[in-house]
């Protein structure tokens, strides 16, 4: 099995949970549910960096990311 690991400033992760805080917020007024997506958007590795998108009612572009695959033993 393999893990993808996406490594966040804090920066990052506090706009996360805000924009997630605001929906939970938002789908309990109009009583509807949703969710989000993150896309990682990776060009070519190594040359440009990799972008994380958060898409929920809008897209919100997180910017620029670090990520890794990695093993994973069970």
């Amino acid at each position: 099995m393999r893990k993808l690991e996406i490594t966040l400033t804090e920066e990052q992760y506090q706009h996360i949970q805000e924009e997630m805080r605001y929906a939970a917020r938002t789908n309990l007024n109009e009583e509807t549910f949703g969710g989000y997506s993150l896309c990682l958007q990776v060009g070519i590795p190594d040359i440009f960096p990799a972008q994380l998108e958060m898409k929920m009612a809008n897209s919100i572009d997180l910017g620029d990311v670090e990520y890794e695959f990695t093993d994973v033993r069970n």
